[in-house]
């Protein structure tokens, strides 16, 4: 009798265990249907009827997943709408986009990936490489840092081609330039848009203190004089850093900003 209570005892907690490793098994399963939230892709190949379909230009296609949400870059406007999976297909809702006014080219391209998007394409995600299918058209992407590697913020020449305002952006200033670039000792030179400037930094984190700040004294009529107040108004404030890909971005806590692209010149 003893025996068999043994027995009995030994088959249950053999069935418990193995019931926990089949719900275990069941998450990792439905681990591919969520989406990849707070990674970035972009376009290397686009297909359809299984010949390549060229871009406008230089253009990409870049995908940003957020928690149930997807922002689609074509080159024009910023498109965006309700993300998720559901039985290895994208479903993407209610589509919107800002209304920036672009060549006719890029305006019919916007227009071709909002109806691709909008008709749930096929889901292939594995490792850096996400595949969407729909009909006979196909776009291949990959991970962002993949095909675009964050620059490192020294020795490269860092230049400044955006001026930020709270939640205003604006380019800079026809024939304004301004530049920075950091050195392995600690250095920093460039121009604020009229003077040369030198300083020294040292970076803690997401967070860069800018000291010994020194320029010519050279002085410089309108926009020139302005983008230079700022950029060292924003130097002055220790900025948070972010870089990504190919852009830089200081930004002071009281919004004031510079947005900088690496310049192989």
């Amino acid at each position: 009798m003893r025996a068999l209570l043994n027995i009995t005892l030994l088959a249950v907690v053999a069935s418990a265990i193995g019931g926990c490793g089949a719900t275990g098994d069941a998450e990792t399963a439905g681990s591919p249907d969520r989406l990849p939230v707070g990674q970035e892709f972009l376009s290397t190949q686009v297909s359809e009827a299984g010949k390549p379909r060229p871009l406008v230009g230089d253009t990409r296609i870049r995908l940003s997943f957020g928690e149930g949400k997807l922002t689609i870059d074509a080159g024009c406007n910023s498109l965006f709408g309700d993300a998720r999976l559901a039985d290895g297909t994208l479903v993407v809702e209610n589509i919107g986009g800002t209304e920036m006014g672009c060549s006719q080219p890029l305006m019919k391209q916007d227009e071709w990936v909002t109806e691709f998007f909008g008709s749930g394409p096929r889901w292939q995600h594995a490792g850096d490489t996400l595949t969407l299918t729909s009909g006979d058209t196909s776009i291949t992407l990959l991970a962002r840092q993949a095909v675009e590697p964050d620059r490192s913020l020294l020795g490269t020449r860092w230049q400044l081609d955006t001026v930020i305002d709270g939640a205003t952006a604006s380019s800079v200033p026809a024939g304004v330039e301004a530049r920075l670039r950091f050195g392995q000792d600690g250095s920093v030179t460039g121009s604020g848009g009229c003077n040369q400037l030198s300083a020294r930094f040292e970076r803690d984190g997401d967070r860069i203190t800018f000291s010994q700040v020194i320029t010519t004294r050279m002085l410089c009529p309108g926009d020139r004089s302005r983008v230079e107040r700022t950029v060292l108004a924003v130097l002055e404030s220790a900025p948070r850093v972010e870089i990504e890909a190919g852009r830089l971005t200081l930004t002071s806590d009281s919004g004031q900003g510079l947005g900088f692209t690496a310049s192989e010149r």
